[in-house]
């Protein structure tokens, strides 16, 4: 508002010919409203204004009256005007940012300052990723040690949810004589890590720089939250390339302040563990995973946890899940993350198969949407599972040969280029 009134101020300066300094500078402007223009505004209205007397908000009104007076339409018109003005200059700071040689404090500040923009992710993302494409290293250990550029952990995961994805989106497109460039940055003096890489854990290339980037972190992390998720990234990932060297991971987290999500990972893979290493009972597991679930939000604690349920086709407790939770996990007022959605509707699908309620089960199939973007970090891990979904109801409904052989080739060239051998044919027919 400051930006808006200081402009209006200006404009009315330049109309005049004057600055307005003086209780009489006001009086002729008041005048010139008045007579000159046909506009009603009263002159204590235009002195506080200009605060000589209290000042206090303007209203809408008066702001209207000026804007017309200097021949905009509304203040809306003013608006629109001014707004065009300042995101070119938005434009202009971001593409010169990007082109720096180096970055000194008041550059920074200019950079913090843009952090109200509702384009702000966009603003960020771009300059993180020319430095990255121009391998400015030096100039990304800046941006990445200056806490005040990014977004809180806690409050902010939409806003780095995406700053995320268009970070590691560009991170594919690598060669992998780059990877060993950005280690310096997993160091804990860096937010690379915590708000890159664990805000956008890309299962697609868990082959290529995530897990070459995940297994760098063993030398810098020392935190222990850091360490589970490295450990359990690794061991999800050898247990998904249906490797049996997958290790028994019980780390104790009794004092731990733990993000909703990297709890729930943890509670998913010693699921898998019990399960495919042991072949032990999951009851008191499930239990375990209830309680605990009632301290974090939903709709971000399950959404590791169903894809180890849907392995280990514990299919009662996703039903059960869903009798507690479901307005929860489909809560259409809040924000739905992605893959979030997408993994409880297959998940219904599933329940819905076993209690041969077909009709909801293809429901819930048509309303998942996985190609928002095929680039998402969690396109093909998804589309194997919804495959799965997707071939059982076929089967159980109109079995038509073709389209069961159709879901099968997708199903296959997927585990062929993910590497995800623990997807097998099994699995998908006798599910």
């Amino acid at each position: 508002m400051e930006y808006v009134i200081g402009h209006l101020k200006q404009e009315i300066n330049h109309k005049l010919g004057f600055e307005i300094r003086r209780q009489a500078d006001v009086r002729y402007l008041h005048q010139s409203i008045i007579l000159d223009n046909n506009l009603k505004i009263g002159f204590n209205t235009l002195r506080r204004f200009y605060e000589f007397l209290p000042q206090r908000a303007p209203q809408l009104q008066t702001l209207e009256v000026l804007s017309q007076f200097l021949g905009y339409a509304s203040y809306s018109a003013f608006l629109s005007f001014i707004n065009q003005d300042q995101n070119w200059f938005h434009w202009t700071f971001v593409n010169d940012f990007e082109n720096l040689q180096s970055i000194d404090a008041s550059q920074i500040q200019q950079l913090i300052a843009l952090k109200s923009h509702p384009d702000y992710v966009l603003f960020l993302s771009q300059i993180i990723k020319v430095f990255i494409r121009r391998n400015r290293i030096d100039l990304l250990k800046i941006i990445f040690s200056t806490p005040e550029i990014h977004f809180d952990i806690t409050t902010q995961t939409r806003e780095l949810g995406k700053l995320a994805y268009a970070v590691g989106g560009l991170l594919r497109t690598l060669p992998k004589s780059n990877y060993a460039k950005l280690e310096v940055l997993l160091s804990d003096a860096y937010v690379f890590k915590t708000h890159i890489l664990d805000f956008h854990v890309d299962y697609t290339h868990f082959n290529g720089y995530y897990g070459y980037l995940n297994s760098a972190r063993l030398a810098y992390d020392t935190q222990p939250g850091h360490i589970i998720f490295i450990n359990l990234i690794k061991n999800y990932h050898l247990f998904l390339a249906g490797k049996s060297t997958f290790e028994d991971y019980c780390p104790d987290v009794s004092n731990l302040k733990m993000f909703s999500v990297l709890h729930g990972r943890l509670l998913a893979y010693q699921l898998l563990i019990q399960h495919f290493k042991y072949s032990r009972p999951l009851d008191e597991l499930q239990a375990t995973i209830l309680k605990t679930g009632e301290h974090y939000q939903k709709l971000l604690f399950y959404t590791e946890i169903f894809p180890a349920l849907i392995f280990t086709k514990q299919i009662e407790f996703l039903e059960t899940i869903f009798e507690r939770y479901q307005n929860e996990l489909f809560d259409l007022s809040a924000w739905r993350p992605y893959n979030s959605y997408n993994v409880y509707l297959i998940a219904h699908v599933l329940v819905k198969l076993r209690a041969q309620n077909y009709k909801d089960a293809l429901y819930s199939l048509k309303q998942i949407n996985l190609n928002v973007s095929t680039s998402n970090s969690y396109y093909h891990y998804l589309k194997l599972f919804y495959c799965i979904a997707a071939y059982q109801l076929e089967k159980h409904t109109t079995a038509h040969s073709d389209v069961l052989l159709g879901i099968q080739k997708e199903y296959q060239s997927l585990v062929k280029q993910t590497g995800f051998k623990q997807f097998s044919l099994a699995l998908l027919k006798n599910y």
